[in-house]
């Protein structure tokens, strides 16, 4: 009788880096992985529809697959959070004694194409194998074939391994979106589980999500953030897409956050080029004069002696974001240090402001209260900003 699965394979959602290894933020109730309830889904009974495939693919199928571009294994989240050698190594060992592998599913895109989304380290660590990138390591059962690459193997254990069937259920394309996201979820149940961001990268490929992954990498933005790199957990990514969903879409919000990322993500699937180039030089220009007024200390609280909190606080890089953006570089230049000093002020005097950055601060009274209180402060230093109002 063959070993169950779950206890052969390491599980998917396992990491061996500490969940928040970049950096910190005060807001802790504002963390995309926080629970957050979602609205009841308002969806007439006709168009409760999820449609499944199911498919038995053979390893070497899989394989073709993924070098075709049918199937999207989402590389550039794979980069944050990876099973090591040791962990891959046991999955191959488990296809060579025909373990049984769990379920992985997938979602078919616009394109046809299907994008992973339980399933991304077990089919990565065997995609990653059948392309000699890792030498096996750790084996109990076959140790004879530690440190042996898959072209290193005997032509029948390499037979074995390219021959083994793995279920795969895919959510059609047809299928209601908010029942097709839901289901998503409810997949979203392992030790570790995917945040809200990590869960968009995998069912949102498109043209936006790829400028926001390419805007992460940018040294200006990790400089802001006080990080070395990209955040293990996609929450640089969230933050891109805070801002432009703030920013562009701030009346479509109802006071539920984690439904209108995704919906304004899935609104960037086929945004035209026109429409990309925007989205990109607004960040840009937008961080260059953060970084230009607040240097190293953007969007962090201060203190009364003007120091600034090592952490992040997202209520507060909303406040920046959506204010600079929406002046001139050159309102901003002859007001560096009263910019600075009125914000130190808010901080620590403006009750309104304060309570606004620092409780419940999803909630859409708390961000028009902060942003009204900004905005004041910016036109009595003689700079003007239009009016922002959610909801």
């Amino acid at each position: 009788m063959s070993k169950s699965a779950d206890d052969s394979l390491p599980k998917d959602e396992e990491t061996d880096e500490p969940p928040y290894s970049e950096e910190t933020f005060e807001d802790k109730d504002d963390d995309a992985d926080g629970g957050e309830s979602r609205p009841e889904l308002q969806i007439p009974l006709r168009e409760r529809k999820l449609v499944t495939q199911p498919f038995d693919f053979i390893v070497s199928s899989i394989e073709q697959q993924i070098k075709d571009g049918s199937l999207v294994l989402q590389d550039h989240f794979q980069r944050r959070r990876v099973w090591d050698d040791t962990k891959a190594s046991r999955l191959i060992e488990s296809l060579l004694l025909n373990v049984p592998i769990p379920v992985c599913y997938f979602a078919e895109s616009e394109d046809g194409a299907y994008s992973v989304i339980d399933g991304q380290q077990r089919l990565t660590s065997i995609y990653r194998y059948l392309t000699n990138q890792f030498s096996l390591r750790g084996l109990r059962v076959r140790p004879e074939i530690n440190r042996k690459r898959f072209v290193e193997l005997d032509p029948s254990d390499q037979r074995l391994i390219r021959t083994r069937t793995i279920r795969c259920i895919a959510l059609q394309k047809e299928s209601n979106p908010d029942i097709r996201f839901d289901v998503f979820e409810r997949l979203n149940s392992g030790s570790v589980k995917l945040t809200a961001q990590e869960l968009r990268n995998s069912t949102y490929r498109g043209r936006l999500n790829a400028l926001i992954r390419e805007l992460c990498e940018d040294k200006l933005f990790q400089k802001l953030r006080g990080a070395s790199g990209l955040d293990k957990r996609m929450r640089d990514a969230e933050l891109i897409l805070r801002f432009f969903a703030f920013h562009y879409a701030p009346s479509a919000y109802k006071g539920y956050f984690a439904p209108f990322l995704d919906n304004y993500l899935a609104s960037g699937i086929r945004m035209s080029d026109v429409d990309i180039e925007r989205h990109r030089t607004l960040f840009l220009e937008t961080i260059q004069k953060v970084e230009d007024v607040f240097g190293d200390k953007a969007f962090r609280r201060f203190d009364k002696n003007g120091n600034a909190e090592n952490q992040i606080n997202r209520a507060i890089y909303d406040v920046i974001m959506l204010t600079f953006a929406r002046i001139d570089k050159g309102a901003l230049e002859g007001s560096k240090s009263e910019l600075v000093r009125t914000f130190c002020e808010m901080c620590n005097n403006d009750k309104v402001f304060f309570d606004a950055i620092i409780q419940a601060t999803r909630d859409k009274t708390r961000i028009n209260n902060r942003l009204a209180q900004w905005i004041y402060n910016l036109r009595q230093l003689g700079i003007h900003c239009p009016d922002i109002v959610f909801g």
